[in-house]
């Protein structure tokens, strides 16, 4: 494993620890809504660690009829992790402090 996807993993891991210790003390402690916000964290945090196995995972059913045929590049998934774990949660902060 590269120094890069090192660096990458951990401070993906970081951020979402400080998600998971910043709604624990919104929440004043560790509750059924800090848990179950805590394990949507995984989705990205696995989209940023193992972009290469999710991106050639193919014939999946995603709805009417349809499948994913090809894979996607791990480039992509990557930053489709990134995007959910840094991007979604600011939005959604700012969306609800308004």
């Amino acid at each position: 494993m590269g120094i890069l996807r090192l660096i990458e993993k951990s401070c993906s891991l970081l951020i979402a620890m400080a998600y998971v210790v910043a709604m624990a003390i919104d929440h004043h402690g560790i509750n059924r809504q800090v848990t179950f916000c805590s394990l949507g964290l995984l989705l990205p945090l696995a989209c940023i660690w193992f972009p290469e196995q999710l991106g050639s995972c193919t014939d999946i059913y995603v709805g009417r009829g349809q499948t994913i045929d090809a894979e996607t590049p791990p480039a992509l998934v990557s930053i489709m992790g990134w995007i959910l774990l840094v991007a979604l949660p600011a939005f959604v902060y700012f969306w609800n402090s308004h």
